[in-house]
Order: structure tokens, then sequence, then C-alpha cells
């Protein structure tokens, strides 16, 4: 009796989906199930049959939710991408750290000059300086220079000859208000951190997304299979009802009048069968999209385990909903950016402080006509330079970092209402998820009382036209009522799965529940 599915499905692939077509492919079902009929032995040798989808989209893979997922997380591009955003978040941490640097400069002068009354004079001089930032926001220096002049045919001869000047100076410039202080020092790090830490929580929430995906496509192809299969155990029961009818009439038992309603529901199934497998197969594409893979000629249909037993196990909607909030990256993200905010109100608000800078240098210096006798001058402490200053300045209005010191606080308190709609947001997902399991829970229960009635009742209805006192029509009836039961218990198991992979997105459990622990052995760039 494979002739009139086969048939279906090949007119299916064609996309046939007119009512016209679909009576055209009733009126062949019927014709080729009656062709089998008026053979000898009551219809058991079928006709040839007509290739199915493998011959066009290849022998369906065998798969499981593991290796699904691994697939998915190894080569998902967001997670991926998330990945470098991370290392190059890292890199920018590392870009702070050259505050701790120390900075090395040197120069190199020389000049000729010659004038009627001055002569001639030539001087070279070099200097170098060490320089590094303190954590107080100052600046603390090492300088040493030495210069050679020479001076010939001057108005005055006294003044003609050689002449060498050494240095050694340490100074150390600090500010007294703008600018003091390690908070500042270390901000552009805290800062940086901060969005690292971000990026970070928004892999992880990526990862929880990837997963929930290919979680829910996978459910998708489970239901998908399971509905295949009860229409084709129903249609295998329609079947099987038409081989007793058609042996009751050859007896004389039965009308032949009760075969054409056989017939019917048995093109009928078979159509649905038919429709079965092209949701199977556009539920395996969906699936292989969702987990990154390939798509193409031969690989396209996925084979899963089709089990849907549920656990039951307690339900606190409170304490859900509090550990929900814990372990949200959302709200996590949103801490981040509070803090990082916090930061940079502290930094802007030291912006309306006036500059005031205090600057002190002290060190040897040494001056002679030998270079010798200067650096021996500059040893012995012969003359010592001490120099100090104050620097003062201050904007009248201030009004860039006025507003940009409004602009933060804004900023802040758009966090903060960002956070509460967050935090409802996971509440509401929460209370729908834990009613719709509920609900699937009491709906499976539901259904499979209606199972078992609807055996009973096939079982009645059965010994009642075996009396002549129904008909196939509600015979087929019952059948029908087995299979949308069955259905229903199909459909209140998956939205059970479903609800249950939504609550432990919510509160975490997700990942580890599936054994999958994202690297995070980079997250702190070594120093």
């Amino acid at each position: 009796m494979r002739s009139p599915r086969l048939a279906c499905i090949f007119l299916a692939v064609l996309g046939v989906a007119s009512s016209r077509a679909k009576a055209d492919v009733l009126g062949r079902a019927l014709a080729a199930v009656a062709a089998v009929d008026d053979q000898p032995g009551g219809g058991t040798s079928p006709p040839p049959q007509p290739a199915d989808l493998t011959a066009w989209a290849g022998e369906a893979r065998a798969t499981t939710l593991p290796e699904l997922l691994q697939i998915a997380v190894r080569q998902a591009p967001n997670l991926q991408s998330a990945k470098l955003d991370i290392a190059i978040a890292e890199a920018r941490i590392q870009e702070t750290w050259a505050r701790n640097d120390w900075l090395f400069q040197a120069k190199l002068t020389g000049s000729h000059t010659t004038g009627a009354n001055t002569g001639t004079v030539t001087s070279v001089g070099v200097s170098g300086e060490v320089s590094r930032l303190l954590p107080t926001g100052g600046t603390v220096a090492l300088h040493a220079d030495s210069t050679y002049a020479k001076t010939t045919g001057s108005f005055q001869a006294l003044f003609d000859g050689t002449s060498w000047t050494n240095n050694l100076a340490a100074s150390i410039t600090q500010p007294l208000l703008r600018g003091r202080g390690r908070a500042l020092f270390e901000a552009n790090e805290v800062r940086a951190t901060f969005a690292r830490d971000a990026l970070v929580l928004a892999r992880q929430l990526a990862a929880i997304q990837t997963v929930q995906a290919v979680i829910a496509a996978y459910w998708d192809l489970v239901l998908a299979e399971k509905t295949v299969a009860i229409t084709q155990a129903s249609l295998d029961l329609a079947r099987e009802r038409l081989r007793i009818t058609q042996i009751g009439a050859e007896g004389g038992k039965v009308p032949r009048s009760e075969i054409p309603a056989v017939l019917q529901i048995i093109a009928t199934r078979e159509e649905d069968v038919l429709n079965g497998e092209l949701t199977v197969l556009d539920r395996s594409i969906g699936l292989r999209r969702a987990a990154g893979m390939p798509i193409g000629a031969g690989e396209l249909g996925l084979r899963v385990a089709t089990d849907l037993e549920t656990q039951d196990r307690p339900l606190d909607l409170g304490q859900l909903v509090e550990r929900a909030y814990t372990a949200s990256p959302e709200l996590a993200q949103l801490a981040t950016q509070d803090r990082s905010a916090t930061i940079d109100i502290e930094v802007t608000e030291n912006g309306l402080l006036p500059q005031l800078d205090a600057a002190l240098s002290l060190g040897p210096t040494g001056s002679a006509r030998t270079f010798g006798q200067s650096w021996k001058d500059l040893a012995e402490l012969n003359a010592l330079a001490i120099a100090g200053s104050l620097t003062f300045s201050r904007s009248l209005d201030q009004n860039d970092v006025r507003g940009r010191v409004r602009e933060q606080h804004e900023i802040k308190r758009k966090l903060m209402v960002s956070a509460f709609d967050v935090r409802a947001q996971i509440a509401q997902t929460m209370s729908q998820a834990v009613a719709q399991l509920e609900l699937a829970r009491r709906r499976v229960m539901l259904s499979q009382r209606a199972i078992d009635l609807a055996n009973e009742n096939i079982k009645i209805e059965t010994d009642r036209f075996n009396l002549g006192k129904s008909t196939n029509f509600d015979v087929l009836n019952r059948l029908e009522e087995l299979r949308q039961a069955e259905l229903r218990k199909a459909q209140a198991l998956i939205d059970w799965h479903k609800a249950e992979v939504v609550i432990q997105a919510l509160t975490g459990e997700l990942l580890p529940a599936y054994g999958i622990a994202l690297d995070q052995a980079a997250l702190t760039p070594a120093r």
C-alpha cells in the first residue's frame, strides 16, 4: 500500500499544493488501492514505487544533542567573534600599563655664533633624562646634561677660551588638586577591565542563546519525527482495517461499500505522512543552520532520538526568579557598565578642581675650563642648584566639564532604568516558563488519559463493527481520535522540554547541564 504515499511524495516535491492537485492525489490513491484490491490474494503485492525523498536529499545523518551542541559552541561565528573581542579588550588593558613605563629622552644640541664684539662662540651640548609617572599623579625625573663652549676673538679677550658645564638634577612634579590620586592614575585600566568583563559576559550570553536555539531546533525536529511516527502508525492501522474489510467483503460478511471510507483515510494519512516527512527535512535543515553544520547536496537530513520522557521536580517561582537575577549576564553587564560610569563621574568631577601643581628640582652643578675639572666640581658638590615652582590655573566657567559631569550622571540613571526593565523581563519570562512547564505536565497527563480511552473506544467500536452495529467510518473516527491524542501528548512533551530549557537558561544551569564550559584561561593577561 505504499504506492499512493510515494505518489504524494513525488507530487509534493514538485510543489503541488492546490486543492485540485490534492483531489488528483486522492483519486490516484483510490485507483491504486482499487487496482491492488483486484489482485489475487487480497492485494499483497504492491505496484512499482517511485523514488522517495532520499533520492535527492540523501540519507539522514544520525546525531545526538550533545554532539550538536559541541559543534555549535565550536563553530558558531558569534562565539568566535566574541572570543576575539575579549582578546582585543585584553590588549587594550595592556596598553594602559604604559603609565608604569620609564621614559628615556636624549638630546644633542650645537650652535655657532659670530659677532663683532662677541667673537666666535661654538657650543655643543648633550642631555639625557629618565622619567616616570607616580601613582599619585605626579612625575619623577632624573636629568643630566653636559655643555662644551669655546669663545675666540671676543672684544674682551678675557672671555676667550673653553668651558665645560655639567648638571645633575632630580625633580618631582606633583598635582595638588586636579589630577591627584591613585584612582585617577588607574582609571584607564579600570575602565578597560570593566569593558573586558562586559565582553566576557556578552560571550556567555551569546553561548546561552546559541545553545538554547540549537536545543529548541532539536526539539522541533523531535516533534516532527514523532508526528511522522504517529501518523505512520495510524496509516498502518488504516491499512490493516482495509485488509480486514476486504476479507470480510470477499466472504460476504461486510458490504463492499465499507471499503471507500478506508481508502479515503489511507490516502489522507499518506499525504499527512508526506507532509510530515517534508517537515522533518525542513526542521533538519533548520537544526543544521542553528548548529553551524554544512547544508548542501547529501547533507540535509538529520535523525535524532525521540525520547520525550519528563522528570518532575518541585518549582519555586520566587527562588527561581532570584536565581535568575543572580545568574543573568544582562544584569551583570549593566552592573559592570554602572561601575564604569562611576569611574567616569569621579574622573570628570576631578576636572572641576583648579590646576595647582608643585615642582621641585635639586642637584649639583659643575663648571670649569676642562672636562675633568667640571665633573670634579660636580662630584664634590661645590655648587648646588635648587629650584621650585607652584603653578595655578583655572577655567572661570568650566561649562565643558560641568556638561560632561551632568552627562555621566544621566547615563548612570539610564543604566538603573535599564536594569529595572531587565529584571522585569526576567521575572516575566521565568513566570511564563514555569506556567508553561506546569501546564505541559498537566496536558501530558490528560492526553495520556485520552489515549487510554481512545484505545478502549477503538476496541469497543471494532466489536460493534464485527456485530454489524457500526461502520468503518465510526471505527476510523476512533482511530483518528487516538492519533490526535497522541499528537497532543507529543506536543505537550515538547512544550515541557522547551520550557525547561528556558528555566535552565535563566538560572545559569543550561551550559553546565550539557557539559559546556567556555574557555576562560585568557581572561586575565599576564603582567
